[in-house]
Order: structure tokens, then sequence, then C-alpha cells
């Protein structure tokens, strides 16, 4: 599969949702459920990103971030080069080895967290990021991506409704795996 968080050239840990039935589920193509991904840097200042969907299909939600999708694209300097603070990309303006070599460039301490949700789940939260997300303001990244999972409802509901750091969010998500009764486990991608 084109563009792979599992297959990443950049080491990023992605902590895996264990959950045997949704995951066998996934790998049978049986129901209608989607994996989405919580990218969480935290070196200095931190950021946080939402992609949803997988391969071909990711898109990206990157509130007040500075992505600009041009790194590997070698687009830096055009139009395209000007986005970031709350846009979107969707493949192939983005891609996961693009995404976490930019994040990567920050620091090392930077981790992926994978959810499997219904399919509609998901559409939900793509609905809100494309028609109810305002411009997102500096160190607002974790709030917004914590903002459109909690919306989302299902598994995300009891997110707070607050101001979220990037590592305040980290946390929350651990704790909704925890609070499953599932022990995540992380997948260290390793490049071939």
């Amino acid at each position: 599969m084109r563009n792979d968080v599992f297959n990443n050239r950049r080491y990023v840990p992605v902590i895996r949702y264990n959950d045997p039935a949704l995951q066998a589920a996934m790998l049978n193509n049986q129901g209608d459920y989607a994996r989405i991904f919580v990218m969480i840097n935290n070196v200095f200042i931190g950021h946080s990103g939402l992609v949803l969907d997988e391969g071909e299909n990711s898109f990206l939600y990157d509130p007040a971030g500075s992505y600009t999708g041009c790194k590997n694209n070698k687009c830096e300097g055009s139009v395209k080069s000007f986005r970031g603070s709350g846009d979107y990309f969707e493949y192939p303006d983005f891609n996961w080895d693009d995404y976490l070599q930019y994040q990567l460039d920050d620091g090392e301490d930077i981790l992926v967290f994978e959810f499997i949700v219904p399919d509609n789940q998901m559409k939900n939260m793509k609905d809100n990021i494309l028609n109810y997300s305002d411009f997102a303001t500096d160190f607002t990244c974790a709030t917004n991506v914590a903002r459109v999972l909690r919306e989302s409802g299902g598994i995300f509901s009891d997110i707070d409704d607050g101001f979220f750091t990037p590592w305040g969010l980290k946390g929350a998500l651990f704790e909704i795996q925890v609070k499953k009764g599932i022990m995540p486990y992380a997948h260290v991608p390793v490049p071939q």
C-alpha cells in the first residue's frame, strides 16, 4: 500500500489500537470500519495532527501547523508552499514520510496513535474539519484535534472540552486505550 504509516521510513513508533476483534475485522475487510491516526510531536512546544483513513485515501488535518506538503514534492516557493495553520491535505499532497520527516526536523520525540472507528464516525470527523473548523491560531493544534475527536463521539466522547497541549492530548489518548482494558503496544517500522 502506498502512503502507509506502518511502513514509514522514519522509524516513528505507531501505538496500535490493540482490539483483536477490530484488527481482525480490518484485516479481513469485515464491517464498516476505518483507521484514524493522531500524530503527537513532543519536542519544544510540540504539535498534533490528525490523519483520517489510509493509503491513497489519507486526509491530513494539520491545525495551527506550518506543514506545506512540499518537502518531498519539491514545491517550496510555489503557491502551495504558503499553506498551513489549519489546512487539510489529501494524498498525494500529504504523505506519511514527508509529514513525519517535517516533524522529525524538530527532534525525535514523536509518535503516532492508531484508532479503529466506524466509517460513519470518520466521515463525521472529516465533515467537521471541512465545514465547522475555524482558522486555527498558534498553540491550538492539540485543542482542535481533541475537539474534532470529541465531537465525533464514540470512544472519544469523554475527551475534555478545553485547552490541550500535545503532551496532554497524548495522555488523554493513552487513557482511552487503557480505559477499554486494552494494553496498547508500539509498532516500530523498519525501513527497507
